[in-house]
């Protein structure tokens, strides 16, 4: 065999070679999903659908839970994307002041981030009406492995993820840790050991956002107060005003009250009367 003969054995093979080890990278490369992040004010945002409505979350490693805003929730109801069923319990979070929140869990049955479709995510109520939207921990571990590159996720291993059952045992287990939580919060000074949320009645609420006049009634007073939920007097008119709508007695002479003293609404004698006759009317 002649020189010439022998080095073009030898590149053929190296070329071989090289063949192989790029194939193998492409497919390597093919099985990761890339997606494309948003920075804003210093966080990382990531597009999501939760149910299948599309919004943006904040991709939080340092939460441990999915966090949704009362908003959010509200949108959801109305477009039926949530069930009666997928509210699933109370917890108990304390935040950075010390102060422990009530919160409202429930089941996300469906979460895509990417191409990645996951089941069954508990998801805590914010107590704020527009609170951020962060994906925590508890719904990132069922992503499977990844890595992040400045502002991309990439989703390795391209297989299908299995869903993950919420069992009521684990919310029961979350819920006993965190009144620990709270007791341990309580021997604090300051505003520490201050309870505050969402879920002081969560059939309430589900049954107003579902058009119940006299839950919506009530809803109105928790706002209107402070019970359960951070005062709003906006937010009590609100919910007044669908209540009376639908003729329940107390909440027009309740709403009328609102107008007569500007009670989250400016003064308005001729509404106020307006409301309170209505409320005389057989």
């Amino acid at each position: 065999m002649t020189f010439y003969q022998l080095h073009r054995k030898t590149l053929t093979i190296i070329m071989c070679v090289m063949a192989i080890f790029i194939s193998s990278s492409a497919s390597c490369f093919a099985s990761d999903y890339v997606v494309k992040m948003k920075r804003k004010s210093g966080v990382y945002t990531i597009p999501c659908e939760v149910n299948g409505v599309k919004r943006d979350f904040i991709f939080d490693t340092g939460a441990a839970n999915t966090s949704l805003s009362q908003e959010f929730v509200n949108e959801l109801l109305q477009k039926k994307r949530l069930l009666q069923s997928d509210f699933t319990g109370v917890i108990q979070t304390r935040n950075a002041s010390g102060v422990v929140d009530n919160n409202t869990t429930i089941n996300i049955r469906q979460l895509k981030v990417g191409n990645r479709l996951i089941y069954n995510v508990r998801a805590i109520i914010a107590v704020s009406q527009k609170a951020p939207l962060l994906l925590g921990m508890n719904a990132i571990e069922l992503l499977g492995e990844w890595t992040m590159s400045k502002d991309r996720l990439i989703l390795h291993n391209n297989t299908e993820i299995q869903p993950i059952e919420t069992t009521p045992q684990d919310i029961n287990d979350d819920y006993s840790y965190n009144v620990d939580v709270e007791r341990e919060t309580e021997s604090r000074s300051g505003n520490a050991g201050e309870v505050r949320g969402n879920v002081s009645h969560p059939k309430i609420r589900l049954n107003a956002y579902n058009g119940d006049a006299e839950a919506q009634y009530m809803m109105g007073i928790m706002y209107l107060n402070g019970e359960g939920v951070p005062a709003d007097p906006k937010m009590a008119v609100h919910w007044f005003r669908l209540s009376a709508a639908q003729g329940y007695k107390i909440a027009q002479l309740q709403l009328a009250e609102c107008y007569s003293l500007g009670v989250g609404v400016e003064v308005d004698e001729r509404r106020a009367d307006y409301w309170r006759k209505k409320a005389e009317e057989e």
